[in-house]
């Protein structure tokens, strides 16, 4: 009877503590982990004390000059206080179709970029990376990326503070003052 007990207790414990992680308002910055272009997995929580700035990205669409916009962010604002993080998909009209050498050579060669960039993900559909996931779960589908270069801004905290379409600019000036609010 006791054994019964300890695994019923287990069982509820590990249950809830799981699907705490996708269903918790504020993400779990330690329990986020991608793999970037390198190789080496990383968690939002290698990014201690800063807001990040999470990017869907793909090599080959209209927003793609985007990546000009987000590296001059990368100079505008202290590198102690916000992360730029881009997640190469290609959900959206095939256009991400590289391999991780190819996509690293295309936004660095091309672009200059030195902000992190992820290997590629899924950021929509069944197998969706556990990010997009956690946005859907608090924030409903409407959240989701309807296209390349949308942007989430997340606090400190985990909390997601903004969903910003892809048509704003990194350099529009209301996208710069939300970015500017999220820091203070």
């Amino acid at each position: 009877m006791m054994n019964l007990l300890k695994f019923i207790c287990l069982f509820f414990m590990s249950y809830f503590s799981v699907s705490s992680i996708t269903n918790a308002k504020n993400l779990i910055l330690a329990d986020t982990f991608f793999e970037d272009i390198n190789g080496n997995n990383v968690k939002l929580s290698d990014f201690p004390g800063k807001v990040l700035l999470i990017v869907n990205t793909a090599s080959y669409c209209g927003f793609t000059k985007q990546y000009e916009g987000l590296q001059e962010l990368t100079t505008k604002f202290s590198p102690n206080e916000l992360s730029i993080i881009a997640i190469p998909s290609n959900d959206f009209g095939g256009q991400e179709p590289g391999n991780k050498e190819e996509i690293k050579d295309f936004c660095e060669g091309i672009y200059g970029v030195t902000f992190p960039i992820m290997s590629k993900q899924k950021v929509l559909g069944k197998n969706k990376h556990s990010f997009y996931e956690w946005i859907e779960n608090n924030y409903g589908s409407g959240k989701l990326p309807r296209w390349n270069f949308h942007k989430y801004l997340i606090s400190r905290e985990g909390e997601l503070l903004h969903s910003i379409s892809s048509r704003v600019s990194p350099r529009s000036s209301k996208f710069i003052g939300k970015i500017s609010t999220s820091l203070e």
